[in-house]
């Protein structure tokens, strides 16, 4: 087994990501602050965030060879922040389209799982600047042959 690499899976993802969206800033984990999103006239431009899950165990596909040969799964939460709730649903709809299926080197096609959401972000006197829509996906990932039983 050559070894797990998420963090390398992330990359292939995330750079997948900013080559077929080359209009947005793609940001990952988190937005440093506000001064940092770009803006016109006043109004946010449109982005994404992405926000990675961490490595988890598939006790369905356990190995007797141990646990170092065993499948694992992760995921990505995907955020498109835009000043219009419908530019921010129509964004993560392009975006999971682009995505869903998609198979990264390394790691299964990209599934979504739970429920996305829209929400609101309010400023400090309560008025919303800002709309956020939600995507989650999971993919599986191990050492040598992501999807398939592993054999010591």
């Amino acid at each position: 087994m050559s070894g797990l690499n998420l963090v390398a899976l992330q990359d292939v993802i995330a750079a997948y990501i900013r080559q077929e969206f080359p209009g947005y800033e793609v940001y990952e984990d988190d937005v440093i602050d506000n001064t940092s999103i770009h803006k016109t006239n006043g109004k946010l431009i449109p982005y994404i965030v992405l926000s990675w899950g961490g490595l988890n165990r598939n006790t369905g596909s356990a190995n007797f060879g141990g646990v170092r040969y065993d499948e694992y799964n992760s995921s990505v939460s995907v955020f498109v922040v835009a000043p219009t709730g419908k530019q921010s649903r129509r964004g993560i709809n392009v975006v999971m389209d682009k995505l869903i299926g998609w198979k990264p080197t390394g790691g299964t096609a990209l599934t979504p799982f739970v429920s996305a959401g829209n929400y609101t972000v309010n400023d400090d006197a309560g008025r919303p600047h800002a709309y956020v829509s939600v995507g989650r996906l999971s993919f599986q990932v191990n050492g040598e042959n992501p999807g398939a039983p592993i054999a010591p």
